[in-house]
């Protein structure tokens, strides 16, 4: 590789690197002073706290009067299976027919994404109803009456202070669940509702960089690392939350007419939460959302809810992305194999930019010949680098030769390459899916290192037998 093209080569990463300092960390920061006050605590909330002597003449404390058992049901939808529990969470547990974790036999499901919660009551925090007042915590831990008929589910608590309702409808032929909430208030009502999913890192995290617990608000999806995350409060209302690594999404989706606010809260340096919250009216709320759990492929997102295959990372070039994907994927569908499909499409972009590259080798050959003269003005003018800059431009356009012809090809074929990238790093598509002899996971890295070894050599003979134009 010769010095021109790891010249452009590191311009494109100056340029990237640039934009991502003048845009990216900017909207970051500004996002992380939105935050604001919701209710009474937002670094608490749901589990937010009354100072001593605030609390409601008419509040009466109520209590389970004695334990009951934690009671589960098992229910289908087309990605897998949910767990409903008496608990009040819209489901305690889930996991996947098609994908499993790791090597193992085991399915992924809430616990290897992430999404499990410290509470004894529930092993998942997928839509836990909650409240911005001390005085309402003891709901999250509760018991009700659950029952399952058919595709229907129901759910049913009630106290001196508050009765709560849960119904919810499935099928095996669809990838969610609609859930409608209700909370009818006896006495003092809460000034807050919120929806949660929680997200967990291991202690030992391969993908730290796309743990995330994200949202849909103005147009656009917003990301914020779990490892990272900031108090954001989000004003301008939310579509949909949730909670994703690199190929699975569990998502709780607004389907309420008017769009609640949204809450980015970091519970410790490895988990965060992230909020829908609704304004309670009067003394009664019902909240209608819709739950996802499953893998981030593009056409069954969409089915589920139109934006939410924002949560697909295809980095700066999804437009670009795409259409690489869809190809991809047609591929398959011919030779029923993804490795024989990323060669192809490989070979592909090759021949598609290859016009490009012919045009930057042949002006890089018509630079080496300049080579010999160049060097004399060098010699020449070795004390004086303007009058050095000045000839060399003087004899290059003699010769018309244009020092960008080299360069801009190069730089304009980059973005195809990073998508090409980040299609072969992001899409569910490659994950655990087999090649051929010893590569079985085209998601995960050679483990005998023979591709990368047999690459560099490939590139080092590649090199050795490309002619060198230049003349002493």
């Amino acid at each position: 590789m010769d010095r021109r093209t790891l010249l452009a080569i590191g311009l494109c990463f100056v340029i990237f690197l640039g934009w991502q300092k003048l845009y990216l960390e900017p909207r970051a920061k500004d996002s992380a002073r939105q935050a604001t006050v919701i209710g009474q605590s937002p670094q608490a909330a749901p589990e937010a706290q009354t100072a001593p002597g605030n609390e409601s003449k008419s509040f009466k404390s109520a209590k389970p009067t004695a334990e009951v058992a934690i009671e589960t049901k098992q229910i289908t939808v087309s990605t897998g299976v949910a767990e409903v529990s008496n608990t009040n969470s819209l489901v305690s547990g889930w996991a996947l027919k098609k994908y499993k974790a790791g090597k193992g036999e085991k399915a992924v499901d809430n616990i290897t994404l992430g999404t499990v919660t410290t509470q004894p009551h529930a092993r998942a925090e997928e839509g836990q109803l909650a409240f911005d007042s001390a005085e309402f915590a003891y709901l999250a831990n509760v018991r009700g009456r659950l029952d399952v008929q058919g595709s229907e589910i129901s759910w049913f608590y009630e106290d001196e202070n508050v009765r709560l309702t849960r119904k919810g409808t499935f099928s095996e032929t669809k990838p969610y669940i609609d859930f409608t909430v209700t909370a009818d208030f006896k006495n003092k009502a809460p000034a807050y509702a919120f929806l949660s999913v929680l997200h967990r890192a291991p202690e030992k995290d391969d993908e730290a960089q796309d743990r995330q617990v994200v949202y849909w608000s103005n147009k656009a999806i917003e990301r914020a690392n779990v490892e990272d995350a900031k108090l954001i409060d989000i004003q301008n209302g939310v579509k949909w939350v949730g909670a994703t690594s690199r190929y699975f999404l569990v998502s709780l989706i607004n389907r309420a007419p008017t769009e609640p606010r949204g809450l980015v809260q970091p519970l410790d340096a490895k988990s965060a939460r992230v909020s829908m919250v609704y304004p309670i009216s009067g003394k009664a709320i019902s909240i209608p959302v819709r739950l996802y759990f499953g893998p981030k492929e593009l056409d069954l997102l969409r089915s589920v809810e139109p934006t939410l295959d924002n949560t697909v990372d295809f980095g700066w070039f999804t437009v670009i992305a795409y259409p690489l994907l869809k190809v991809m994927k047609w591929f398959y569908d011919l030779f029923h194999n993804y490795g024989v499909s990323i060669i192809l499409l490989t070979v592909l972009v090759k021949l598609l930019t290859y016009p490009l590259t012919y045009k930057s080798m042949k002006s890089m050959k018509e630079m080496a010949k300049l080579q010999p003269q160049l060097q004399k003005l060098r010699e020449k003018h070795k004390d004086n680098k303007e009058a050095l800059n000045k000839e060399m431009l003087t004899m290059m356009k003699s010769h018309g030769y244009n020092p960008m012809a080299g360069c801009l090809p190069i730089l304009i074929q980059m973005p195809v390459f990073f998508a090409l990238y980040r299609v072969l790093y992001g899409s569910i598509e490659l994950y655990q899916a087999p090649f051929m002899l010893w590569i079985q996971d085209l998601s995960m890295k050679d483990p005998y290192y023979v591709t990368p070894v047999l690459l560099t050599v490939i590139m080092f003979v590649q090199q050795k037998m490309t002619p060198n134009t230049a003349t002493d």
